[in-house]
C-alpha cells in the first residue's frame, strides 16, 4: 500500500513540475511511463514490471523491466520479430542490430529481465518506425501478466 501511495504521490508531482514549467525547447519530446508493484497475501509473491517509452525527434527507446518468469516469452517474441539468424547470444545477452552505412540503425537487447531497444528514426523508414511501435505495444501486453499461464 505504502508503494501505490509513493508512486501517485511522486506522478502528482511530476505532473505539477510539468505543469509549472515555462520554457520551450526546440526538440519536441514525448514520453510515457508505466510502472506496477502488486503485494499480494502470500510472503514471497510479488509481481512487478517498469515499461518507458521515449519518442524524441530523433530516436525511439523502450526500456522495460519485468517478472523473471516472463523472459521466455519476451525472447520468444523477439526471436519471432527479429530472427535467429541476426540473434547474437552471448553470456545470458541476447542482442540483435542492424547498421546502415557504418551507423546504428536499431539495437535490441535483451539481458535476464531487462530489455532496451534503440531505434535511430533518422535512419529508419516510416514503416520500420511504426513495426517498432507495436512490437512496443505487444511488449507492453507481455509483461503485463502477472500469473504465469
Amino acid at each position: 500500500m505504502r508503494t501505490l501511495i509513493l508512486i501517485t504521490v511522486s506522478l502528482v508531482l511530476g505532473i505539477c513540475t510539468t505543469i509549472a514549467q515555462t520554457t520551450e525547447t526546440s526538440s519536441s519530446k514525448s514520453s510515457s511511463q508505466f510502472s506496477i508493484t502488486y503485494d499480494s497475501d502470500a510472503p514471497n509473491k510479488k509481481y512487478y514490471r517498469s515499461f518507458t517509452v521515449l519518442d524524441m525527434d530523433n530516436d525511439y527507446r523502450i526500456k522495460v523491466r519485468f517478472m523473471k518468469y516472463l523472459k521466455s516469452d519476451v525472447k520468444s517474441y523477439l526471436i519471432d520479430q527479429f530472427g535467429k539468424e541476426n540473434m547474437i547470444v552471448k553470456d545470458d545477452i541476447y542482442l540483435w542490430n542492424k547498421e546502415v552505412d557504418e551507423e546504428e540503425m536499431y539495437e535490441v537487447r535483451l539481458k535476464g529481465n531487462k530489455l532496451r531497444i534503440n531505434l535511430n528514426k533518422d535512419l529508419a523508414s516510416d514503416k520500420l518506425i511504426k513495426r517498432f511501435i507495436e512490437i512496443g505495444k505487444e511488449l507492453k501486453s507481455i509483461t503485463s501478466n502477472s500469473e504465469k499461464s
